[in-house]
This record gives C-alpha cells, sequence and structure tokens, in this order.
C-alpha cells in the first residue's frame, strides 16, 4: 500500500468520530446502518481532527519547503532528518543529485515524517535538469511546435519517472509568456503566443497530473516580459492591466479554470496589479485580489525560492507572503530562522492565527488528495 493510500486511509479513520455535523453532504453515499457521509466531508474532518492533534510550530513547519541536494550521503541525511523531525517542514525541494539517492532519500523521508511530504523538484525539462542519470528532454523554447497530445505525453512520462523515485510534485509547467528574444524566459517559456503557452502548458500539466504528481504553474503573474532574472534583481513588468489580462495572465486563467492544485507565484513587481513595488510573491492585491478573488483559484500558492536576490532576506518576508496568501514558502535562506520569523509573528500579534492554520489546512488538504492523482 502506497504512502498516499495509507494517508487517507488514516484521514478516514480519524474522520469517522468527528464527522457528523462537519458541514454540508454533497456526492454523499450511505451504507447500511452508518449515516451518508462525503469523501470531502471526511476527508475535511479527517483534517481538522489532525490540525487539533498539532503544535503551533507543527503547523508553522507545515508551510515551509528547504532545498536539499540529491546526495544520499549521511551529512544529507542528517540535514533532511532534523528539516523533518526538528523543524516539521512540510515538505522538500530537491537539487542536483541522482536517481538511486532521490529514491533512497524518498523512502527514507517516509519513515521520519509524522504527515507525509510534498517532495518537489523543478525539472522543466524532464528530471535530467537535476538528476545526472535521469532521462532529459528538450528545453522548452524547442516544444512550440509540439501537440497538445504530444505535451500531455510528455508529462505523464515525467510525472511517472518522478512518481517511481518517491517525488510528488514538479515545479511546472512554465506559463510565462516570452515576448521577445530578449526575454529572461526566452529557453523556459513555449513562447510568445499567450494562446499556445496556455495550450501546451495545460496539456503538460495533465500529463503531471495523471502521471501521478501535482504539477505547479509558474511564475504568476507572469515573468516573460521582462529581461530582468528574478534571481539576481526585482523585475518590474511594465505592461498595463489590458496587456496583462491578453497575454500574461491568460495561460494562469485557463490552467486554474481547468482545476489544477498549486501555482507559484513570481518575485516580480507587477503595479498595474499591485499599484506599487512590490514583489507579486508578497503581495495581497496579487496573490489575493487577482489569483483568489478575481479568478477563483482555490489551490496551493507557493512562493518562488526565497533565497533570490528580488525577494531578498529582509526581515518579515516570510510573515508577508503568508498575509499575502501564500500558503508554502520554498527555499527560506534559513530554514531554523524563517521559521522563527513566523512563529515570533503569531506570539506578537502582527500575524493572525487564523492565517497559519487556513494555510496548513490547506496543504494537508492537497495532501490528502495525493491518493486521487
Amino acid at each position: 500500500m502506497g504512502v498516499a493510500m495509507r494517508w487517507l486511509l488514516l484521514l478516514v479513520a480519524v474522520a469517522l468520530s468527528c464527522c457528523v455535523g462537519c458541514g454540508r453532504r454533497a456526492d454523499s453515499v450511505a451504507t447500511d446502518g452508518v449515516a451518508a457521509v462525503s469523501r470531502a466531508e471526511v476527508t475535511l474532518c479527517g483534517v481538522d481532527s489532525l490540525m487539533a492533534s498539532m503544535s503551533v510550530e507543527e503547523r508553522v513547519g507545515q508551510l515551509f519547503m528547504p532545498a536539499c541536494f540529491t546526495v544520499a550521503d549521511a551529512a544529507t541525511v542528517r540535514r533532511l532528518v532534523r528539516y523533518v523531525a526538528d523543524e516539521k517542514v512540510g515538505g522538500i525541494v530537491f537539487l542536483r543529485g541522482d536517481t538511486a539517492s532521490m529514491l533512497a532519500l524518498s523512502r527514507m523521508l517516509r519513515g521520519h515524517a509524522r504527515v507525509p511530504l510534498f517532495l518537489a523538484m523543478d525539472a522543466e525539462w524532464g528530471l535530467g535538469m537535476r538528476l545526472r542519470d535521469a532521462e532529459c528532454f528538450p528545453h522548452n523554447s524547442r516544444l512550440s511546435g509540439a501537440s497538445e497530445a504530444q505535451m500531455y505525453d510528455y508529462g505523464v512520462r515525467v510525472g511517472t519517472q518522478a512518481s517511481r523515485l518517491g517525488l510528488n510534485m514538479i515545479l511546472g509547467p512554465v506559463l510565462d509568456v516570452a515576448s521577445s528574444g530578449a526575454s529572461v524566459m526566452a529557453d523556459r517559456s513555449y513562447g510568445g503566443d499567450p494562446a499556445m503557452v496556455a495550450d501546451l502548458g495545460v496539456a503538460y500539466a495533465r500529463g503531471l497530473r495523471d502521471g501521478g504528481v501535482y504539477p505547479v504553474a509558474k511564475h504568476f503573474p507572469g515573468h516573460g516580459s521582462t529581461s530582468v532574472d528574478s534571481h539576481r534583481a526585482l523585475p518590474v513588468i511594465v505592461r498595463g492591466r489590458e496587456a496583462l489580462d491578453s497575454i500574461d495572465l491568460l495561460p494562469f486563467r485557463r490552467y486554474v479554470d481547468q482545476g489544477f492544485p498549486a501555482v507559484m507565484a513570481g518575485h516580480m513587481a507587477v503595479p498595474a496589479l499591485s499599484g506599487d513595488s512590490v514583489p507579486a510573491s508578497v503581495s495581497p492585491a496579487v496573490l489575493t485580489g487577482v489569483l483568489r478573488e478575481a479568478m477563483g483559484f482555490g489551490g496551493l500558492v507557493l512562493t518562488d525560492a526565497m533565497n533570490m536576490d528580488a525577494v531578498g532576506a529582509s526581515s518579515g518576508v516570510y510573515v508577508a507572503s503568508l498575509l499575502a496568501g501564500a500558503d508554502i514558502i520554498l527555499v527560506p535562506g534559513d530554514t531554523r530562522g524563517a521559521i522563527d520569523e513566523v512563529i515570533g509573528a503569531l506570539r506578537d500579534g502582527s500575524l493572525p492565527a487564523w492565517v497559519v492554520n487556513d494555510r496548513c489546512r490547506r496543504v494537508l488538504l492537497y495532501k490528502s488528495y495525493l491518493g486521487d492523482q
């Protein structure tokens, strides 16, 4: 029995004692002598019951995913055990390494985590982007002539390869529309036609999902119109709202409309959306106002890596991202320090407890859904 199914059964078992009155009973099923209860209701009740047993530190930890190299040596194992057992993080982003190490580390982590982990990889042209002995595929810029069927098959292949190694999340597809060859995303984007980027990206995301992993579309609200690399500086997107709607936001809107589970917020200022120069990843106007409210996205919002120069490691940035609407903070510069910042903000009242509870509940709920992939 896989870890996802064991997790789901745990939630169902926990929920049986608490699900009465937990919500509306849509799509419910009755059995002899048992009141009809929907699967969604049971799952939500199980998540709430689990949350009630979690400490503040455990709830905060679920909101962080630090990075680690994919090398199964003693030092890496110690580091990962510290992340999971001591800092109680919700997941790991795996960097360069090899396939044997990936499989060994994912198996090891299952034995140390009280709550199943999101195990993610940034693999824009296949796992070979990170794992030296894995299959590589063409960079996205060379796929503009592909059909949707080919992109779907490509996604299934990558998703299947990833899930066999214990991964359950791929940081892709890239939905940035590269408007010119000067775009920093020129090699990473499917091209400059928003409709084509949407078609190819959504097909690839469906393939990843059907291959057994969560896709994470990036970099919302669109990184394609700038030559500035957010790894090194803060890009400022100068397009007006109408152009953003018809170009940059179009692929994300299509992705959201298809019900996919996760979106990554980029580190770029978009004044036409936010009214200021705050990076999108920490902007309430962008994450809550545009993504959540205007576009109706109810899934997971991840930040881009928080050790990038565009956002920096300034005091308060982690709290700001949660207040803006993020659920998961990727690759903090100092994981222990980031967790302590959030806990400190809870204690002094600058971060309301409901924010952490809301983000943690969504993370746990989407972990429970992994069994449906």
